[in-house]
């Protein structure tokens, strides 16, 4: 048996009766990789989505730190992994998560365009190995076929929507917006997606950079307005003129103590008109308290290596209300779905 690390066996008692408990939720789990945006989806029926899988290491640490997350859902093995895009906090840690449990579909954007540099062809080739036979690459508009809720590929190779889950009117925000420029690499060609159960709508744009973040809110905003939003590329590089006509009541960062949670991405997503609450898997070191959440909101305050704690999400069966819990001192907080 594996050993799990993990910050104390009470949280792992509680993790085994949460695990029993079966509750028919949709829960998200925003795991702990130091800024590698690893993020878990359990459905009401225990099906499973995880997007990325943290970095190569030789101790497996992110491996570890899924797997625990997955205990405390119930659930013993990924149907489908979706990388968001080919770098080594996104993808290094997959032979790991291989090589533990069984993985129905690997989800990507189609090869990767650095898989001719150094460390991008190690990480596209382990990839490969990893996937072959079981992968399939998507395009936006593409859907998992998943019991009881609509998840829905948004961006993927640079690409998005063609048609719109919004109004269709001009969007406001457009004007005099800064348009981005990051067209090369890998992080501009990151999947995104849009998930609903019911009214509840979740958005995850992996690592997506300003210019196709632009592009999916101008001149119309094709995404609607969610409830739950994750920040997109660790807490950087956010477009507001996408995250004003989005309107989310809660943003999720899933940064690192020294990747991501730059002051600018904090600005941008608390200027968000409405919004209610921002909740951090990690505090940010490298800025002041003005760019950081609260301290109940942060999953981890220091950069120690054996902490780990979660953020997570359990989304009622019929997409009401749902609530966020900090893992590290179980502070949560309840919302309703608009």
């Amino acid at each position: 048996m594996r050993k799990l690390t993990f910050p104390s066996a009470l949280l792992l008692g509680s993790i085994a009766l949460q695990g029993c408990a079966q509750q028919a939720t949709l829960d998200i789990y925003w795991i702990d990789v130091e800024g590698g945006a690893a993020t878990l989806i359990v459905t009401p029926a225990r099906e499973s989505v995880l997007m990325d899988a943290g970095w190569d290491r030789e101790d497996e640490r992110d491996a570890q730190r899924i797997e625990a997350a997955m205990i405390d859902a119930g659930i013993t093995e990924i149907d489908y992994f979706i990388a968001s895009h080919f770098h080594g906090d996104h993808v290094g840690g997959v032979p790991a998560i291989a090589a533990r449990w069984s993985i129905g579909q690997y989800i990507d954007h189609g090869d990767s365009v650095e898989r001719e540099q150094g460390q991008g062809r190690v990480l596209w080739e382990t990839y490969s190995s990893a996937s072959d036979g079981k992968r399939r690459t998507i395009v936006p508009g593409d859907a998992l076929s998943l019991d009881g809720l609509e998840f829905t590929f948004v961006a993927a190779n640079r690409e998005i929507l063609s048609s719109t889950f919004g109004s269709g009117a001009l969007n406001p925000n457009c004007e005099n917006a800064f348009e981005g420029s990051d067209v090369s690499g890998e992080n501009s060609r990151s999947v995104g997606y849009l998930l609903s159960l019911g009214e509840f709508q979740f958005l995850n744009l992996g690592d997506l950079t300003v210019n196709v973040q632009h592009a999916l809110a101008c001149p119309q905003n094709l995404l609607g307005v969610v409830d739950l939003f994750q920040v997109p590329h660790h807490g950087n590089g956010v477009a507001t003129q996408l995250t004003w006509a989005l309107a989310p009541t809660v943003a999720v960062s899933n940064n690192g103590p020294h990747k991501g949670g730059s002051a600018e991405g904090y600005e941008a997503i608390s200027s968000i008109p409405g919004i209610s609450a921002i909740w951090q898997v990690h505090r940010a070191l490298d800025t002041d308290d003005e760019h950081n959440t609260t301290a109940g909101m942060t999953a981890n305050l220091t950069e120690e290596d054996d902490a780990g704690f979660w953020i997570k999400a359990t989304v009622s069966a019929d997409g009401g209300s749902y609530t966020i819990v900090n893992a590290r001192n179980d502070y949560s907080e309840t919302y309703n779905t608009r």
